[in-house]
């Protein structure tokens, strides 16, 4: 009897420790997830807002670098790049005391900070992360572009918003009126060129062939091409995919006749015959300043055709 008893008491001792312990794991077992669901809820907001910083200091260092390279004087450059970066960066999302905006040459770094206030994680005593995000963007000239018009003008400086002839209607040199006879020769493949622009990518240093003669009946084709803008562009207002800008290459040869000329860069021309009055066999218009897509390059003199790039 008495060995009965003892080992009921022992068995009853065990299924209490067993309860115990039980117990113990799942409490082990809700910090745990509790522990976790602050770890990925945490986590998710961090991650959330340092997302919204990179997209606000990349978009920031791109404006303030396209904004930059055509300022000449210095200060005027610099205070206009910090405050286009500042602008867009907290347009972005970056909360405008945490930028800071650095200026080395033609270098635009963007660098933004926020405090992220956590939620689950204040149960471990954390209550707020910092965050950081940093980009740096540079502008260049295009080196390559697909769209070209079969059209060119040798390297100049270019003053912009001033009225100039494109293609001419008599030789600027014999036998050439500035036409380019772009993956054939031919009135009607100039023609399409004109109005569709090469379907080809084009680039520097790369060598093409010039089309002799007025080409007065296909010139007419730039028409279709204007023609084709139903947003009211003007050559100081445009959009830039507007059909009345031609993407032209620049070189600097002395073109005679049926020629070749080697491509040094590119320009954004607006061509306008309808204000400037040309007609037939001219194409007037105005040099404009544009972004385009494309690899830019940063060791030459930036032309009117230019891209940004993030360097950083």
């Amino acid at each position: 009897m008495k060995g009965d008893q003892a080992m009921t008491v022992f068995i009853k001792r065990i299924v209490k420790d067993q309860r115990g312990f039980s117990f113990f794991m799942v409490g082990i077992g809700i910090m745990s997830l509790f522990g976790m669901t602050a770890l990925v809820t945490d986590f998710g907001r961090i991650s959330l807002s340092r997302q919204r910083l990179v997209n606000a200091v990349d978009s920031a260092a791109i404006a303030a670098a396209r904004d930059f390279v055509f300022i000449e004087d210095p200060y005027t450059r610099d205070m206009t790049a910090r405050q286009r970066a500042v602008d867009v960066a907290v347009s972005n999302g970056a909360p405008i005391g945490g930028i800071s905006v650095d200026i080395v040459n033609n270098k635009i770094s963007v660098t933004a900070e926020q405090s992220v206030s956590l939620i689950m994680s204040r149960a471990f005593g954390v209550s707020q992360r910092a965050v950081r995000a940093h980009a740096a963007a540079m502008v260049g000239s295009i080196t390559s572009y697909r769209g070209v018009a079969p059209l060119t003008i040798k390297e100049q400086p270019f003053i912009y918003g001033e009225l100039v002839t494109l293609k001419y209607g008599s030789p600027n040199s014999p036998g050439n009126f500035g036409a380019l006879a772009l993956a054939g020769r031919g009135s009607r493949n100039y023609k399409h060129n004109l109005i569709n622009g090469f379907s080809e990518v084009v680039k520097l240093g790369e060598t093409l062939d010039t089309e002799p003669g007025n080409m007065d009946g296909p010139t007419d084709g730039i028409d279709e091409r204007l023609g084709r803008c139903t947003n009211g562009c003007t050559y100081d207002n445009f959009e830039p995919d507007c059909p009345k800008i031609l993407v032209i290459p620049i070189h600097r040869d002395d073109p005679q006749g049926r020629d070749s000329i080697t491509v040094t860069g590119f320009a954004a021309f607006f061509a306008d015959r309808e204000a400037t009055g040309s007609s037939g066999d001219e194409i007037k218009g105005y040099f404009v300043r544009m972004a385009a897509e494309g690899d830019p390059d940063f060791f030459n003199p930036v032309t009117s055709l230019y891209g940004a790039k993030l360097v950083e």
